[in-house]
């Protein structure tokens, strides 16, 4: 199936974020040094739900493996930092207020984050083959870039599919966030490992019930 080069994609092909447990997988240099051209609307939904979850480095390199974005190992300078760190927090931030049914304050949050950044949407290329979409503001940093265009997929996505699909992992002293992507939207754990987890919490939990 040919790809669609367009970041307002139906998010409803978005997938599941990766595990957040599991390594990120290497990015080749070459596609590393690329110019930051977004056309995935998944890709960056997916990044938005990483800088979420990342605790904040002390170096642009730390920062760049906790959001477990190997392209911004490439990019990120020191100056691009508070960026990230904020940018993270704040995404975080949308996450809790929709756990607690904060609609509004939820949407403020990410008004807030695509004012930061002014967007500035335009097609770039030179011909069907490379056309693509840029949304960060001229003169913006590769990670700042980035940060914009995994807002406004992140924005999209709620918009389309609902803010009740933003969730926190319910495993005690996980807080992974995700976004729930089942049909039921049912979905509590941000991975299989944390709900084999809880799973075998309740399974002891009966059987030292029934034992008594």
């Amino acid at each position: 199936m040919p790809h669609h080069d367009h970041l307002s994609a139906p998010a409803a092909r978005a997938r599941p974020a990766a595990d957040p447990h599991a390594e990120p997988a290497p990015v080749p240099r070459a596609a590393a040094r690329r110019p930051q051209a977004f056309t995935d609307s998944r890709e960056m939904v997916a990044l938005a739900v990483q800088l979420a979850n990342a605790p904040p480095g002390n170096t642009p390199a730390e920062a760049a493996v906790t959001v477990g974005w190997p392209r911004l190992r490439e990019v990120a300078t020191p100056a691009d930092l508070p960026l990230l760190h904020q940018a993270g927090r704040q995404l975080r931030e949308v996450f809790a207020h929709a756990g607690a049914r904060r609609d509004r304050e939820a949407v403020h949050v990410l008004n807030r984050l695509l004012a930061r950044h002014r967007l500035r949407p335009a097609i770039a290329g030179t011909g069907p083959a490379d056309r693509h979409l840029h949304v960060a503001a001229p003169g913006a940093t590769p990670a700042a870039e980035h940060v914009a265009a995994a807002v406004w997929a992140l924005a999209v996505f709620l918009c389309e599919q609902g803010i009740d699909r933003f969730k926190t992992c319910t495993e005690p002293g996980c807080g992974i966030v995700f976004l729930d992507e089942t049909t039921n939207r049912r979905r509590r754990f941000c991975s299989p490992r944390c709900a084999t987890r809880a799973h075998v919490r309740a399974h002891r939990s009966r059987r030292r019930t029934v034992t008594r």
